[in-house]
């Protein structure tokens, strides 16, 4: 029926749209009209043309995007028109903007032109940030009007400003607010660029909704208690996603968290009954305050062996084959899938492979497949089959076989029984470590909200550790309900370090430390249904205030700190660095922006000019600057010079803490931008300073290039190579050597 309703309303829209547009006043930016609420006819109001105006009254169309084209787009309850202007092959970029059909807003706008991406060295920012925020703002008061009474800028004083080779946005973000109230998932978006000044991007979600009423909502003190009883914030075992592989013998580190759990709330409190918010089967809450912390699902690293005959093995060539050795022939891990499923004789072997296993570097698995080669002859018999064991024990790690579609009417076995017939394979199977798990409630409960299809009954068990949950381990088991047979079993699970539960926080102080961090903030959500939009809800929500934190759903059980996706504190992360003692100072624009790319931070906003630069330092402003703040941060004094060292930029025998003179400054920059080897050329430079026979003779191409491309500036006639240089000269020296590099 919503179909055929659907349908009906896309032909009367089609219908409106043939008709010749009549004399509807033109809407301009900042104007509002009253329009029939999302569920009746929308009449348009705004035709082509009066879009198009909309938009060049408004932003600066490059005259020289010519080629223009447009599109009419419904979707539950927008109605726009899509303009897009584009360059020519000469000069590239796009100018593309949507206007509101029935009210006249313009409800989006971007803006490229390749010019923007052509610098080749990075550059001061013409625009500073609160020059852009004026920008923003004056944008904002001239397209929406009064409305922007009703926006909150959204604080962000730790967003960073990479050292871009061309124009940087900087991003605002504003809130809407109703009486007072954030209406998640509505507000403006805007991006103003660090160079020209100009809009490039402009995002404007607004809904015109029925708010409810904020008079009496529970207060804050009452919303905290009930989350503290919700049965959403729950102590278990967590594994990190760590961005680095695994060492031989080295195992995952697990942690004992306090993790935001349960359905697509969020963790919301309806803060009208003061009971956590119930959403039914395909309902979910359109927020803009999502949390992280969830696992990505990893896929195996399949590995194979080499065949060819090498004459000479190294040791570690030597040890490989040992150890391959003693694992299971190909026949032999074929005769452990057999204990335990049938090969049907319609399938045939199409691949074997002898792997790592992901979580392991330590273990072994081979995994295979079976297909049918001949389908169409065998109808009604399994098409595939995968399987993988151990390499060394032949433990059944998981199997799958196609099914087919059945008929309801020939279900033979309940969920009841279905699930009877899966654990008795887990006890045969798995006879130890299924005393180790229980049904998954969450997954069985969804189950039971939508059930699985006719073909197919899914069970998940969780392991359960020292009577915490531990979902990172468990298995998944399908039956099929015609048959019986089990179709599918998943075994996840490994050895790790699991810390003890000594010395936790209780859950009332974890969710204390919790909502310290991400506080319950009344807010009006929106329910979606199926997809389409439904009315608002007050709850309150646990929302970080400052965009430039990081949301996180996990809690160190220990430390009360949230943690992110990689189990560090999140409040780690990299930030920007305001210094505070740069006036008078040579290059200080210069400065300011490789503190505000997060680098140099070594005493936080104090960047100390004057200072001598130490070896460390300098190496680890070069290696955030090359492979970026993110996961690099916090990489110690130790690491860093042993990263510069294999890098090739550090070749001397220099310890942490040492000084940099202005020879070694010129070394370290010219291995930096990879011109080296240039620099290392015999017999064809010559240095005009007066104390050139200070140079040591293997710096004199060193020096010769790095003072006349300009990296190295020194005043006067004398050089002073064993000098030890200021923390000024060697940032503004790394920043002119960025325009350098390849």
């Amino acid at each position: 029926m919503k179909n055929n309703w659907r349908s009906l309303l896309a032909g009367i829209v089609v219908a409106c749209l043939l008709v010749p547009a009549t004399s509807a006043p033109l809407a301009l930016a900042g104007e509002t009209s009253a329009f029939p609420a999302v569920g009746t006819l929308a009449i348009q109001a705004v035709n082509l043309e009066k879009a198009i105006q909309i938009v060049k009254t408004n932003f600066d169309v490059p005259s020289e995007y010519t080629d223009f084209s447009s599109s009419y787009n419904t979707y539950d309850d927008r109605h726009v028109w899509a303009l897009r202007w584009n360059g020519t092959a000469e000069r590239p970029g796009e100018f593309a903007a949507e206007v509101n059909a029935l009210n006249g807003d313009i409800v989006s706008m971007n803006y490229w032109k390749n010019e923007d991406q052509l610098a080749n060295s990075p550059s001061v920012p013409t625009i500073s940030k609160a020059r852009a925020q004026e920008i923003s703002e004056k944008l904002l008061s001239r397209l929406i009007g009064k409305r922007t009474e009703e926006l909150r800028l959204i604080p962000n004083e730790l967003e960073i400003v990479p050292l871009s080779y061309g124009s940087f946005n900087y991003s605002f973000q504003y809130q809407r607010l109703i009486n007072g109230v954030p209406f998640l998932n509505n507000g403006v978006n805007v991006q103003v660029s660090s160079n020209y000044g100009h809009v490039t991007s402009y995002n404007l979600n607004w809904n015109d909704v029925k708010a409810p009423d904020a008079k009496g909502v529970i207060s804050i003190e009452q919303a905290q208690q009930a989350f503290t009883a919700a049965p959403f914030f729950k102590l278990e075992y967590w594994i990190p996603s760590y961005y680095r592989p695994l060492t031989v013998g080295q195992k995952q580190e697990a942690k004992l968290v306090y993790r935001l759990k349960g359905d697509n709330s969020g963790g919301a409190i309806d803060a009208l009954t003061g009971k956590p918010l119930q959403l039914n089967p395909g309902e979910w809450l359109a927020t803009d305050a999502y949390g992280v912390g969830g696992m990505g699902s990893a896929k195996e690293s399949r590995s194979g062996l080499a065949n060819d005959t090498v004459p000479v093995l190294t040791p570690q060539e030597q040890q490989e084959v040992d150890r391959t050795a003693k694992l299971l022939k190909q026949d032999e891990a074929i005769a452990a899938v057999k204990r335990w499923i049938e090969i049907p004789t319609n399938l045939t072997l199409r691949s074997a492979n002898l792997g790592k296993e992901w979580r392991s570097t330590d273990k072994r698995i081979w995994s295979f497949d079976w297909s049918n080669m001949t389908p169409n002859k065998e109808q009604g018999h399994p098409q595939y089959l995968s399987a993988r064991v151990s390499a060394s024990t032949g433990e059944l790690y998981g199997f799958s076989f196609s099914t087919q579609p059945n008929d309801k009417t020939e279900m033979k076995f309940d969920r009841a029984a279905a699930q009877n017939l899966a654990e008795e394979f887990l006890k045969k199977v798995q006879p130890e470590r299924f005393t180790q798990v229980v049904l998954d409630p969450e997954i069985e409960m969804s189950s039971k909200m939508n059930p699985e299809p006719w073909n197919n009954q899914a069970f998940s068990y969780k392991r359960v550790v020292n009577g915490i949950d531990f979902p990172e381990n468990g298995m998944i088991v399908n039956v099929d309900p015609v048959t019986g047979k089990v179709t599918n079993f998943e075994l996840n699970w490994s050895e790790y370090d699991l810390p003890s539960v000594s010395g936790i926080l209780s859950k009332d102080k974890a969710v204390e430390s919790f909502l310290k961090a991400r506080p319950l903030t009344l807010t009006y959500v929106r329910i979606y249904t199926n997809g389409m939009p439904g009315d608002l809800r007050l709850v309150y929500l646990p929302i970080v205030k400052d965009r430039s934190i990081q949301a996180s759903n996990i809690l160190d059980a220990k430390s009360g700190e949230l943690l992110d996706y990689q189990g560090q504190p999140v409040e780690k992360g990299p930030k920007p660095f305001g210094f505070t003692d740069l006036t008078g100072v040579n290059g200080a624009a210069e400065i300011a922006a490789l503190g505000q790319a997060g680098l140099f931070g070594d005493y936080g906003n104090s960047f100390k000019p004057l200072e001598k630069i130490s070896v460390d330092s300098m190496m680890r402003a070069m290696y955030l600057s090359r492979f970026g703040v993110w996961g690099n941060a916090d990489l110690t004094e130790k690491e860093v010079i042993s990263k510069a060292k294999e890098l090739g930029w550090l070749k001397e025998d220099i310890k942490s803490g040492d000084p940099v003179n202005r020879e070694l400054l010129a070394k370290i920059l010219l291995r930096y931008i990879q011109l080296n080897k240039i620099a290392e050329l015999k017999n064809i430079y010559q240095v005009g300073y007066k104390d050139a026979d200070q140079i040591s003779s293997d710096a004199h191409g060193y020096v010769a290039i790095a003072s006349s491309t300009g990296i190295i500036k020194v005043e006067g006639e004398l050089l002073a190579p064993r000098e030890t240089v200021t923390r000024a000269e060697a940032a503004t020296a790394l920043f002119r050597a960025l325009g350098w590099r390849n």
